[in-house]
């Protein structure tokens, strides 16, 4: 018995050890998220003004748990309104489908109606969206507010279409809606942004076909200015004496005779600012080159001309390039390219015209009553993305990788706030040495992995016996950020992969993507979930018609690329900027991303997602189109700004 006994409980003990060893390493324990604040309407308003979209649809969202039919609807229709301005269009269509409006007052279901022709002017449907907003209006008894939605978002659609008198007609028809004064201002300004580009030729065309004295009055005005803008002024006055019926406001007349306007009006001539002698020439050239091919492309009869300033190296020399470029007559400038020419431009300059910078400025600049706006390709734009994009795939629980480097940082940054933001936690984040080949020491920190092979060291030492073990990962993890390019990602996956992680989604950048497609190395990449550019995603219709164009570029296949559609957005966003500029949820389908404008002039990019599969990145926004805009006439021609003559 004694001897039984002596080789029982060592055995025992062992097993005991393991059990207990393994309890350890599969616990699937998950740390509750912290206590949340009670949901507010305050917030959530607060966050819409500020631009926080996905946070926004988050809080309406909540709050629409809290109450009962019909409160619950209209904070429903709040957050899927939150994320259309967001430029989320799956998550739009997916909330939207689940809320019943059936037995409410007519209102809601002419605002699901709403919600959905935005979706479908979002996804390039712009005549299905025209057919909806016309179903939304047909009850009577809407409030007047919903009435003059559906009028603006018709504009919108017409005027995106190409029909920039029906948009027109229908933006005069919404002014019978409006009751503040302030509000028919705006309405009457939005008016004028659509004529005042518009050539003398086609004003004086559409006034012969005018039945509608409003309208006829209005293009009327529009030659006044397009004859000799510096005497509008005079004449402006002698026409409303004349007029006195027509609604034109006196506010909105002493706002076109100011001598700069916010709109922009009708561009002859664009300067292009670019450090194209300089150590930066390797990325300002692919602009260059994008920029131009654009206007090469562009079919317009009465383009504008476009004259190229190569700034140099020092900052501080784009202060007198801008001056010379706008004293020779340019109407519109695009750049400077840089953030050090660009915060060097801000702090010491006026803005005498309307500017595209590109780049984003770290100044801290009010430009929301000024035609300035500011394009770049941010980084930390596409890590904020990320967090979004994790967040409403239903993840609250990340781990974050990224490379011991200034830019590795701010990735980290820039995702761990905004994620924190959403009410998402950071379990576990670790830098790497890029320069590294081996990262498994990080990712074991990041899963865990070490703590489980030092238990298992230790019981090792206890029971003076080697153990069959295999150790396993946290299994808190719901998702990992990973700031990588693609060498890098080629080497963290699969060894993530190797240490039981092939499971958890991978979020990254378009940084992991060099822009060549290549099923070999890139295999070791399978799984991994990215946003980019559709110029670097969508293989068929008119991106890929457009990049047959202009087949004999340079940069195809590689990471300039990106830079060369920036340059072509760049031209092709100018005569859509003041219709994207007066509304959050109006978007200009780009070849850069969806593109919208914030309230401090930020264009702000919407990316498209993809996931590598066999080596190659696999769509994910299947159902975003590219319609409209992205057309090319007798194969030479693209029609980024509106038809000839409009």
């Amino acid at each position: 018995m004694k001897l039984y006994r002596r080789l029982l409980i060592p055995g025992l003990v062992a097993i005991g050890a393991i059990l207990v060893l393994q309890g350890c390493e599969t616990a699937r324990v998950r740390p509750g998220l912290p206590a949340a604040e009670p949901a507010s309407e305050n917030i959530a308003v607060k966050a819409l003004r500020e631009g926080e979209y996905v946070f926004a649809a988050r809080e309406f969202g909540r709050l629409a748990e809290t109450v009962t039919p019909p409160a619950r609807q209209d904070y429903q229709l709040k957050a899927v309104d939150a994320l259309i301005k967001a430029g989320q269009t799956h998550e739009a269509k997916k909330q939207i489908r689940a809320i019943e409006v059936g037995g409410l007052a007519p209102d809601f279901e002419a605002r699901r109606r709403i919600a959905l022709a935005l979706i479908a002017s979002q996804e390039g449907a712009y005549v299905r969206a025209i057919r909806l907003l016309d179903r939304a209006g047909h009850p009577r008894g809407l409030s007047p507010q919903l009435y003059g939605e559906i009028f603006r978002i018709k504009a919108e659609a017409e005027q995106t279409l190409g029909n920039p008198i029906a948009a027109v007609n229908n933006l005069i028809r919404r002014e019978q809606y409006l009751v503040e004064d302030i509000a028919k201002d705006q309405n009457q300004m939005a008016i004028w942004e659509i004529l005042g580009p518009l050539s003398l030729a086609t004003l004086k065309h559409e006034q012969l076909l005018a039945r509608d004295p409003v309208l006829a009055g209005w293009l009327e005005l529009a030659i006044i200015y397009a004859e000799d803008p510096r005497r509008f002024s005079r004449e402006a006055r002698a026409w409303k004496k004349a007029n006195a019926e027509h609604p034109v406001t006196d506010t909105t007349l002493r706002t076109l005779a100011s001598p700069a306007p916010r709109f922009i009006g009708r561009v002859d001539r664009i300067a292009l600012l670019l450090p194209l002698s300089s150590k930066y020439s390797r990325w300002a050239e692919p602009v260059r080159d994008g920029f131009m091919a654009m206007h090469a492309l562009d079919g317009r009869p009465d383009k504008p001309s476009v004259s190229i300033y190569d700034i140099g190296e020092e900052p501080q020399d784009v202060k007198h390039y801008y001056a010379t470029a706008v004293r020779e007559g340019a109407q519109l400038v695009v750049g400077p390219m840089g953030r050090e020419a660009v915060d060097y431009l801000v702090k010491r300059s006026n803005f005498t015209v309307p500017t595209v910078l590109l780049s984003h400025t770290e100044e801290d600049t009010d430009f929301a009553d000024s035609p300035v706006f500011q394009f770049g390709l941010t980084p930390e734009q596409e890590a904020i993305q990320a967090a979004e994009r994790a967040y409403l795939d239903g993840r609250r629980q990340a781990a974050v990788l990224y490379p011991e480097t200034a830019w590795g940082q701010r990735m980290y940054g820039a995702f761990s706030n905004h994620w924190q933001r959403l009410g998402g936690i950071i379990l576990a984040e670790r830098a790497y040495d890029p320069k590294q080949t081996d990262f498994s020491e990080p990712i074991k920190e990041v899963l865990n992995v070490r703590q489980s092979e030092a238990r298992k060291r230790a019981l090792e030492i206890q029971l003076k016996t080697r153990l069959n073990f295999s150790p396993r990962r946290r299994q808190d993890i719901d998702c990992i950020f990973l700031a990588a390019d693609a060498r890098n990602g080629r080497l963290i996956k699969p060894q993530l992969n190797y240490h039981h992680a092939a499971a958890i989604p991978v979020y990254s950048t378009s940084q992991i993507f060099t822009g060549k497609r290549d099923r070999i190395y890139d295999a070791d990449l399978d799984g991994i979930m990215f946003g980019d550019m559709p110029w670097m995603l969508v293989e068929d219709g008119a991106i890929t018609r457009l990049q047959q164009a202009q087949a004999g570029r340079p940069y195809a296949n590689n990471h300039l690329d990106r830079l060369y559609a920036l340059g072509m957005d760049s031209y092709a966003i100018v005569p859509h900027l003041n219709r994207i500029s007066a509304e959050s949820a109006i978007r200009f389908n780009g070849v850069t991303s969806s593109l919208s404008v914030d309230q401090w002039g930020q264009l702000q990019r919407q990316l498209l997602w993809a996931r590598f599969r066999r080596g190659v990145p696999r769509m994910i926004d299947t159902y975003f189109k590219y319609s409209g805009q992205f057309e090319l006439q007798d194969g030479a021609a693209y029609s980024a700004a509106p038809p000839a003559g409009s």
